[in-house]
């Protein structure tokens, strides 16, 4: 099913997937080659990107089709043969094929990005429905909409007069099958970026269905092409393949899950020393080594909460940060019934079950977080008078500036900083005003 151009054990790759009755000659050029090879003499595609064809059985008559007799069906069925009996099969079992191709051959794999023509496009369509649906992280980032029928085509109607293949069936105009995957697809902000590309000399899917549907922004391309020559560009020049080299080096540049996030450290031990989140391990009397872990867990979470800036990925970390508050209010609760001896372990515990649940309760769409990054967002839920993220069995505001009141050494050490001249933020400040108000 996955077939190799290129290999060279890089992270990120361009899957190419054929439409109806396709196969891998739908992107070669019988003069100027194929689209994969075209794409990689781009430099810095070839040296970023793996390339691979996702290939099915697709083929306008069925295997067994109108058998002249029972007879003849069952010694199909039955005959010995080491090539496996292939027959047409619906569009969403198509789709469930190319999971599990990416889920195992290219599970090495941080990024995929998938240029589809016609049909091809509704099984990718499908693919990452499905994975939306059961809250799988889906690797395909980008999709390249090559004269895809997201509304169906006309001419499959016609087909249905002269084969029985479900494909074509499915292919339908208003059929249940694109009725269902459009309607996922619209409803929620994770799925991919998305260039939607047609040819204005095609007959077979005309604007009103490449295009996308009518409520979704995006990106539509009209190209000088018609529905087998926008899969085959004419060398170095066409539109198609320019317009698609620059949307992945775009794409590359702009999209900060396609950078390499490095884990961030303090420069300074002092750094966030009158931040609300260590004013409350503090007081809990978290050890000193703690506090400072905490510290460089939630710069960590600040410079992520950065990098993802789209409203798709804040949706996204918003449910992140919720599932991770649920983990602390488990551990919380046990600490209240005495299941946790003191402060310190439940600090301990809530990082440890964060850890335990990386890649499971804690499994985001967000490519990149670490479960270091979500110990830091909970330091961060943390950081505000109104949060419910507390140390200790005292779990009020005032509380905690009372307990800076009678121990005016914990806050002088927060003065640090500003005795060095930088800069405090809001939250620093509202911290040093509210304790101005007390007499401190």
């Amino acid at each position: 099913m996955i077939k190799f151009v290129k290999n060279d054990n890089n992270k990120n790759i361009i899957l190419f997937v054929h439409g109806f009755t396709g196969d891998e000659d739908t992107w070669n050029h019988p003069d100027y080659g194929s689209f994969p090879l075209l794409l990689l003499k781009e430099h810095e595609i070839a040296e970023q990107y793996d390339i691979a064809h996702f290939s099915y059985f697709t083929k306008l008559l069925t295997t067994f089709t109108k058998a002249s007799n029972v007879s003849k069906l069952i010694k199909n069925y039955f005959k010995m043969s080491y090539g496996k009996l292939q027959s047409n099969v619906s569009i969403e079992e198509i789709a469930n094929l190319l999971r599990t191709e990416t889920r195992f051959k290219l599970q090495s794999y941080d990024n995929i990005i998938v240029i589809a023509h016609s049909m091809g496009g509704l099984v990718v369509k499908s693919c990452i429905t499905k994975d939306i649906q059961e809250n799988v992280p889906s690797k395909i980032r980008l999709f390249v909409s090559l004269a895809v029928p997201h509304m169906g085509s006309d001419l499959a109607t016609y087909g249905k007069l002269i084969s029985n293949n479900i494909q074509i069936e499915e292919l339908a105009p208003l059929n249940n099958f694109i009725h269902e995957i459009n309607d996922v697809w619209l409803k929620t902000s994770l799925r991919p970026i998305t260039k939607y590309f047609y040819g204005v000399h095609d007959d077979v899917v005309p604007k009103s269905s490449a295009a996308p549907i009518s409520n979704e922004k995006s990106d539509i391309i009209p190209v000088e092409e018609n529905h087998t020559s926008i899969s085959k560009p004419e060398g170095d020049n066409s539109t198609t393949l320019v317009a698609v080299k620059q949307i992945i080096l775009n794409y590359q540049t702009d999209d900060s899950g396609m950078s390499n996030i490095k884990l961030q450290h303090l420069e300074d031990d002092k750094a966030f020393d009158d931040e609300l989140f260590v004013l409350k391990l503090i007081v809990a009397d978290i050890h000193h080594s703690s506090v400072q872990s905490a510290k460089e867990v939630f710069l960590n979470a600040e410079y992520i909460s950065k990098k993802f800036r789209s409203s798709s990925d804040q949706n996204r970390l918003a449910d992140l940060y919720d599932r991770v508050r649920t983990i602390y209010k488990n551990s919380y609760t046990k600490y209240l019934h005495n299941g946790i001896a003191n402060s310190g372990l439940l600090l301990a515990d809530v990082h440890e079950n964060i850890l335990k649940e990386d890649r499971v309760f804690l499994s985001s769409l967000v490519p990149f977080i670490s479960a270091i990054h979500k110990q830091g967002m909970l330091h961060q839920l943390a950081n505000s008078e109104k949060s419910d993220i507390w140390w200790g069995k005292d779990t009020e505001i005032d509380s905690l500036y009372s307990h800076l009141i009678e121990k005016p050494s914990t806050f002088l050490r927060t003065q640090s900083l500003s005795n060095k001249g930088l800069t405090p933020n809001a939250s620093s400040l509202k911290t040093r005003r509210f304790l101005s108000a007390k007499g401190v």
